[in-house]
């Protein structure tokens, strides 16, 4: 017989076990392993293993996946299952319904989602950026009442989540945990990035009190009863991982739009943590519901200046999007002719340098052009960039610039119009971005979003088709193909089905 003993954090298989299944069930090749040294000389076969094949131990995230694994192929087999983790009895848990957040009522779809995680007690919440996600494990926080952790990467997204928490729960009983301050409650927000630094800080970098740092973070995750990752794709890295591999909270969920999406096959990492879904809310039930608005993408022709087919990512990318001055020109049109039209406009950049090149275009694209805005990005001062956004949010500015510091858990409900000028193939990102526009707003019809189908290289054009892919898989866009700008203001020539 075999018997797998689960703990909070980790698992032990013992008995006579198939070594083999139990590896497959628990590995994986991360995107680029091809090119690493000890797989080209036949000393590593490119699988990242999270199974200790000495201790037989694994993350119990991955208990089900063994679970199975082995119904399916060695069903003969018996595979006994004894839980040592310590849950709240069911009868003590109020139903989600009766449960009092300050200033919302929970809709339909979080109900259900909040009943399936208190049932489930871990999983990945798999809820498009609109659903109110937050809420949801607010919600499951208050129910269960519990010491908690809530990780969020970022420290514009820490700020807002912990202020969020204060609002729903009241301040009496939540905390905050960042690089600068802490204070434990019940309920806790902290900064991923700091309790990385502190629990495996970067080599050469001890200091006096680095010890004790480490100390007080692995005391802090060795004494939480419920751990929620949001953004929880960020487990992939191995900070966030470490972070979560060392918390041995029972109750653990992941919040994600797009958890398994990631471009480096690294999603066994998340499971690991989390577990497998616990339910899935989509943009098409929310759009279908009125909960947020349709979406139009609008994909724009890009076939200037043609690239040599010789040429690497990098040098394509910096001369077919940053310097890529036909393109460039192009999303100042369209801004412009949004801004006209009294549209709140939000420009996506990669690179801060294309950021900084579309700043100045905007007052120089043409002898008499004008459009105010503003452009953020990470080294922008925090109180900066607070202010930048709030009068973006407010409508005060119509039109920003921004970098890949939006991406997570900014809400922004006012803007009509999203740019991205950035071009890559990340189906997370593309997905989060648009989330970010989706939200209902007084006056607001429809978010439209400009892209670009970019055939100037090889790299750039598969980019493009990834992310027009990822937009159809969605199943509730209208995409249409677009010639050039002027044609934005038409009738689209062809349009690809949703």
């Amino acid at each position: 017989m075999i018997t797998i003993d689960v703990y909070s954090n980790y698992s032990v298989i013992t008995g006579e076990y198939d070594y083999l299944l139990v590896d497959k069930a628990t590995r994986f090749r991360k995107s680029g392993y091809k090119h690493v040294r000890a797989y080209k000389t036949h000393r590593w076969d490119g699988y990242t293993r999270l199974f200790n094949k000495r201790t037989g131990v694994f993350p119990t995230g991955l208990k089900d996946r063994i679970v199975k694994y082995y119904k399916k192929h060695n069903p003969e087999d018996l595979v006994k299952v004894v839980d040592h983790r310590k849950f709240k009895d069911k009868k003590s848990i109020p139903d989600i319904k009766s449960v009092c957040l300050n200033g919302i009522v929970l809709r339909d779809h979080q109900v259900k989602a909040c009943r399936a995680m208190l049932r489930k007690k871990q999983g990945v919440l798999w809820a498009s950026t609109n659903s109110g996600k937050t809420a949801c494990a607010i919600a499951v926080l208050k129910a269960l009442n519990l010491k908690s952790l809530f990780l969020v990467k970022g420290k514009d997204l820490v700020i807002q989540t912990y202020d969020r928490f204060k609002k729903r729960l009241g301040e009496e009983d939540v905390g905050i945990i960042t690089a600068n301050k802490w204070d434990v409650k019940q309920f806790n927000v902290a900064s991923t990035d700091t309790l990385s630094r502190r629990l495996s800080p970067p080599s050469g970098r001890v200091g006096k009190n680095t010890a004790k740092n480490k100390k007080m973070v692995e005391e802090l995750l060795t004494s939480m009863d419920v751990l929620i990752v949001d953004e929880c794709h960020q487990l992939a890295s191995d900070g966030a991982y470490n972070v979560a591999k060392t918390c041995t909270a029972p109750y653990r969920y992941g919040l994600s739009g797009t958890p398994f999406k990631r471009g480096d096959k690294q999603d066994l990492k998340l499971i690991a943590m989390t577990g497998e879904v616990c339910y899935k809310i989509t943009n098409k039930e929310m759009i279908e519901d009125g909960v947020s608005v349709p979406a139009e993408i609008n994909l724009i022709d890009v076939e200037f200046p043609v690239l040599s087919s010789q040429m690497n990512y990098i040098d394509a990318y910096d001369l077919g999007i940053i310097r890529n001055g036909y393109r460039n020109r192009m999303i100042c049109e369209i801004t412009e002719g949004y801004y006209t039209n009294g549209k709140s406009v939000l420009i996506i950049v990669k690179n801060i340098e294309h950021g900084h090149r579309l700043d100045e275009l905007l007052y120089a694209f043409r002898d008499d052009a004008f459009v105010p805005h503003t452009f953020i990005h990470g080294t922008t001062d925090l109180e900066e960039r607070t202010e930048a956004i709030e009068s973006f949010k407010s409508g005060v500015t119509k039109v920003m610039i921004a970098s890949s510091i939006l991406d997570q858990g900014i809400d922004i409900p006012a803007i009509d119009v999203i740019i991205f000028a950035c071009g890559g193939n990340s189906q997370i990102r593309s997905i989060q971005r648009i989330g970010r526009g989706l939200r209902l707003n007084e006056e607001k019809e429809k978010l439209v979003i400009i892209d670009f189908t970019d055939r100037t290289n090889k790299y750039l054009a598969r980019h493009s088709i990834d992310r027009i892919k990822t937009y159809q898989d969605e199943g509730c866009f209208d995409i249409n193909l677009v010639n050039d700008s002027r044609e934005l203001n038409g009738v689209h020539q062809r349009t690809i089905s949703g």
